[in-house]
């Protein structure tokens, strides 16, 4: 009688531990096992796999690079990258030598980067063509888009894709000597160390020839606010300044503004680089002459379609794209431009651009604008 007792005392001081162990239990199955009390996911869980990163990086921030954007979306759709478990983005720099260098190392810290397409900050920085040159012997497609490097450290990088810069700055030269036949000019821009400024101004040079003089060459290291008072400088400092030539996207709208404050639009002939939306819109208003117009969504849409071809081995593509790979210039690709000008009262006409061959479109501003509509950009 007493052990019956005894056993009836220990099962009663042990009830609450089994219930709690039992409730436990149970919440387990429900909400870890199926109807037959096995784990709901005892087979091996499928992770998300990591994309293969292609990234473009370019020199500064401007709404120059939205059409670029817009061509590696769209690259990334016709190509159906994400179905092939690639990446495509842009990636943006703070607009100095030092900050490309650093993006360059965080990159050779990230496995999934398969390429690197750059616009350089400087043509000549050997810290950034040595962080190419470290990528590359890591199996990164390296290129360049909008500017190159310089010629000395063109090994390093496998393509260029973008515009002659050379005869873009012909071009605008072309069309300044057209609108006015002498004069004396100031050329405003970012850096005079990136290539594509290098080669525009040169090429601007060449073809307005001696009957122009160049008073100076303004930089404002990619700050709008000292693009501004470049142009208000040289303005008070040069009296007899008649030509106004802006070389970076932002420098047209730049120029205009204070043009405008001064009211003073009469005595200046306005030629520029770029269509940045207040640009265009300003060029309707009568404000700009002749803009020598990129193909950023170009830029960005090869880009992408070579480095994805290059990694998957779509030597097809490849061939198509640079036919003459291997031989001198063959890894160059040139996206074209457009000489723009208003839609009337401009004496500028399509026979003065004809030496420069098909590369460059003669377009009024109102063709431009359809054009622009049709992919659904605002600027270029």
């Amino acid at each position: 009688m007493f052990d019956l007792v005894r056993l009836g005392f220990q099962m009663q001081q042990s009830l609450p531990r089994f219930v709690a162990l039992g409730l436990v239990l149970g919440s387990v199955c429900f909400v870890g096992c199926d109807s037959k009390g096995t784990p709901a996911n005892s087979g091996s869980e499928t992770k998300p796999v990591a994309l293969k990163r292609i990234i473009l990086l370019n020199n500064t921030e401007s709404p120059f690079w939205d059409a670029a954007r817009e061509g590696i979306k769209q690259a990334a759709l016709d190509l159906k990258l994400k179905e092939a478990g690639f990446s495509a983005s842009m990636d943006a720099n703070d607009g100095t030598e030092q900050g490309q260098v650093e993006k360059l190392r965080q990159y050779g810290t990230q496995k999934d980067i398969v390429a690197v397409v750059i616009s350089p900050t400087s043509s000549t920085n050997p810290a950034i063509a040595e962080e190419l040159g470290n990528l590359a012997k890591k199996g990164v497609i390296i290129g360049c888009f909008d500017s190159d490097l310089d010629v000395k450290y063109q090994p390093v990088r496998e393509f260029y894709v973008g515009t002659d810069n050379i005869v873009g700055g012909k071009v605008l030269g072309t069309a300044a000597k057209n609108l006015k036949p002498s004069g004396e000019y100031v050329q405003f821009v970012g850096l005079d160390s990136q290539q594509n400024a290098i080669e525009r101004m040169n090429g601007f040079t060449e073809a307005v020839g001696p009957a122009f003089v160049q008073k100076d060459r303004r930089l404002d290291d990619a700050d709008r606010a000292r693009a501004r008072d470049n142009v208000q400088d040289v303005i008070s400092k040069y009296p007899d300044l008649s030509i106004l030539v802006g070389i970076w996207s932002y420098n047209a709208p730049a120029i205009v503004d204070v043009v405008s404050d001064k009211k003073v639009r009469d005595k200046f002939t306005i030629v520029t680089f770029d269509a940045e939306q207040l640009a265009i819109q300003q060029m309707g208003e009568g404000m700009i002459d002749a803009m020598v117009v990129q193909n950023p969504f170009g830029m960005g849409y090869d880009s992408v379609r070579y480095a994805f071809a290059k990694s998957t081995g779509d030597d097809a593509t490849v061939k198509e794209m640079f036919p003459n790979m291997g031989s001198a210039g063959g890894n160059i690709k040139n996206t074209g431009l457009k000489i723009v000008v208003p839609a009337s009262n401009t004496p500028l006409k399509a026979d003065m651009f004809k030496e420069f061959g098909p590369s460059v479109e003669f377009v009024t501003l109102p063709e431009f604008q359809n054009w622009l509509a049709k992919y659904k950009l605002t600027s270029s």
